[in-house]
């Protein structure tokens, strides 16, 4: 019943009209809700534009004001006596402005220096940070005129701002001015630091939302460059949005609930179309489960024939290497019977080596370096000083993982498959190269050699390539067989 009115209702053209009508309300609607948003944007935009920059030039003014005394003072001391003058202007300049702590004529670092313009710096004498108004005299004299940073704040919290504005003025990442005074000399606040770097590449007036240390309210925050003759300030003016973030959110409300009403209407015609994908939507999961499952055993089945696999082609390696090495017993028993209870003991040590690999996969290399090695050792009983081997590998190396006997097959290849004799000796040299362990002999092979069957490279080739995609390599290059064995991590 439920299927029959889901379909229903979804092959009636009313139903799909009144979706049409739903998109283009909410359309209507949205470019509404954007153009109000806009406009209100464009206006505090605007009114905080205006606030900002009226209090910001009332501290111009004052950084101005300390430019037009300096250079007052400088007219007054070109006519008078400048010692005496000087000290008569400071007393009553102090007087009349208790901010000025001092004004001195001081020297000129350099003819570079001379400028007819004022100059500020940032002065630190004594741990108290001043502003340093400099006007050159001469090409060899500077007026100074020396302003405290918590004098000067003092005279700003006395000034006009108006609108609940504070400012702060930036300069080089220390705060300046700012309307607590325990932050006059600090460290500026990272967002402010990123600001103030951006600004002096981009010298731009910048408006942002943000939140105030200070008040601890959203603020819009008006950053301003100000550029004097010599250096760039950054001017900051913060005015709280409360009001104005209350305005525009509630005409967005207002929309908010008439998008809620046209929501709710079609909701109840579009719900028994939920259900049906909901009910759709379960049926999906579980045969998506299923596949899961029937993956999940395929992939344990794949793993254990790899096993079983392994462990068939492991237990071809015994016997071979057994039968090998029991012929060479065979040959030492004639000629020293001493010397073949030796090999025959030592015979003993590496064959339960293999038995002890029996369940395991991989080995470290210097497992398998320690178990070629003793082979080596009985084979060079054998042909005395007919075979030289040199092995050099470092201790990072032996760390990796190789097949159990593997490395010493590649030596027994060729003991087995290589002519040997007091004027051609045998050359082994065992070493590593990239990802590889590489063992080399000098080529001469037999002329008939009944005894290659090629059952130990192929096992060897198959059981690598049950473990990993790097093939092993077999080549003659320059006189010398190359043998190459990957390493596994």
């Amino acid at each position: 019943m439920v299927r029959k009115i889901t379909d229903g209702i979804f092959s009636s053209i009313y139903f799909w009209v009144s979706v049409f009508i739903l998109l283009c309300f909410f359309m209507a609607a949205w470019y509404v809700n954007n153009s109000v948003k806009k406009e209100a944007v464009t206006q505090v935009g605007v009114m905080t534009t205006n606030i900002a920059l009226s209090n910001i030039q009332i501290i111009v003014n004052m950084l101005d004001d300390y430019d037009n005394k300096l250079s007052l003072i400088k007219v007054v001391l070109e006519n008078n006596d400048k010692k005496e003058t000087l000290q008569e202007i400071v007393e009553e300049i102090r007087t009349l402005d208790p901010s000025i702590s001092n004004i001195t004529l001081e020297p000129l670092n350099g003819p570079q220096e001379y400028s007819t313009g004022v100059w500020r710096e940032i002065y630190n004498k004594d741990n108290q940070l001043f502003f340093k108004f400099s006007l050159a005299v001469n090409r060899t004299e500077r007026l100074c005129l020396l302003v405290n940073l918590l004098d000067f704040h003092k005279r700003i919290s006395e000034a006009p701002i108006r609108n609940s504005a504070y400012i702060t003025i930036i300069n080089k990442g220390i705060y300046l001015y700012h309307p607590d005074e325990k932050k006059i000399g600090s460290v500026i606040r990272e967002q402010d630091m990123e600001y103030e770097k951006y600004l002096l590449s981009n010298p731009k007036d910048t408006i942002i939302n943000t939140k105030s240390d200070y008040l601890d309210l959203p603020v819009y925050s008006y950053y301003k460059l100000h550029n004097s003759d010599n250096e760039q300030w950054l001017f900051t003016a913060h005015l709280p949005n409360l009001g104005i973030s209350d305005s525009i959110q509630k005409t967005a409300n207002d929309f908010l609930v008439i998008s809620l009403l046209a929501i709710f209407s079609f909701l109840v015609v579009f719900g028994l179309g939920i259900y049906r994908w909901q009910k759709e939507a379960v049926r999906r999961r579980q045969i998506e489960q299923e596949n899961m499952n029937l993956l999940l055993k395929s992939e344990q089945h794949k793993q254990t024939m790899i096993s079983t696999e392994l462990e068939r082609l492991k237990s071809g390696l015994n016997p071979h290497f057994l039968f090998n090495s029991l012929g060479s017993l065979r040959v030492l028993i004639s000629k020293d019977a001493e010397v073949a209870k030796y090999f025959a003991i030592t015979l003993s040590n590496l064959y339960r080596y293999m038995l002890k690999q029996e369940n395991q996969n991989i080995v470290t290399l210097a497992e398998e370096l320690e178990f070629t090695e003793n082979y080596i050792n009985l084979q060079k009983i054998r042909f005395a000083n007919k075979i030289v081997t040199e092995i050099t590998l470092s201790e990072e190396i032996l760390t990796y993982r190789i097949l159990p006997i593997s490395l010493q097959l590649l030596v027994e290849n060729c003991i087995k498959h290589t002519k040997i004799s007091d004027n051609e000796p045998l050359y082994i040299r065992i070493y590593a190269e990239g990802e590889f362990i590489v063992v080399t002999n000098n080529y001469n092979p037999r002329e008939q050699d009944d005894d290659y069957s090629g059952k130990g490279i192929d096992n060897l080739i198959k059981r690598y390539s049950i473990l990993t995609k790097t093939k092993c390599t077999f080549k003659i290059q320059d006189g010398y067989y190359f043998a190459k064995i990957p390493l596994l991590s």
